[in-house]
């Protein structure tokens, strides 16, 4: 009996233990998850996805021609990426980190998150104190980092670069130089007729990159609040 007694003890606690180790993960995997949108042709971890697919930390986004995706953090923010974008995305506790690898990436975060991601040249940093709106651009040769609300760093090496709100700053082999960048050209050629000539040169020279969506919306009057994206925007490359 006292064999039995013991034996029934030990499986009662060791159930008990499991129930508790899998409810503490199942709350950490949520919090390290995302849920993602896709348009065009998205893999995810190399393999086609589809939205609603679930990306969790440590996962590689990947973004064809003509494509974009959306990763839905939940309380964490989102992640947004542009055409011919890579990205291998971390999720720590109040954190959005992770590496882009190419192309463009979009990322909102509320107050109390903060961002973190990692370039050839440089790290994109935001530390949260305030709600965020990041672009985060590779996709000319060098790292181009813009702020559409709040203030954030750009580090290279022992540089640091404050990016206040509305600017953009660029590192690495092409920064300061739009001219040598294909895709400003063809973003000028598509804002042609939305702002005025003058004012498109500035942005030109000025590299604005992500930024110049913000301004397209605003002169098209769009009223949305830019720290809550819902699914994809009208982004393009």
């Amino acid at each position: 009996m006292k064999k039995i007694i013991a034996i029934a003890l030990i499986v009662t606690v060791g159930s008990f233990s499991s129930l508790i180790t899998g409810s503490a993960m199942a709350q950490v995997t949520s919090k390290l998850a995302g849920e993602l949108s896709v348009r065009g042709v998205v893999t995810l971890n190399g393999m086609n996805a589809t939205s609603g697919a679930t990306v969790f930390s440590g996962s590689m986004v990947k973004t064809g021609s003509n494509s974009m995706a959306a990763v839905n953090l939940g309380k964490l923010g989102q992640v947004e990426l542009a055409a011919d974008s890579e990205l291998v995305l971390k999720l720590e506790s109040g954190v959005i980190a992770g590496e882009l690898i190419s192309g463009r990436a979009v990322i909102s975060a509320p107050s109390g998150v903060g961002v973190n991601i990692v370039t050839a040249e440089g790290v994109a940093v935001a530390d949260g104190k305030e709600s965020s709106l990041l672009t985060i651009d590779v996709a000319c040769g060098n790292t181009r980092v813009s702020s559409a609300k709040s203030d954030a760093r750009l580090t290279a090496g022992n540089r640091v670069e404050v990016v206040s709100a509305g600017q953009e700053v660029s590192v690495g082999a092409q920064a300061g130089d739009s001219s040598r960048c294909p895709r400003l050209a063809t973003a000028a050629a598509k804002l042609g007729g939305t702002i005025s000539g003058g004012a498109l040169a500035a942005l030109i020279l000025l590299g604005v990159g992500g930024a110049v969506a913000g301004i397209v919306a605003a002169t098209q009057g769009d009223s949305s609040n830019p720290s809550v994206v819902s699914g994809l925007s009208s982004f393009r490359p």
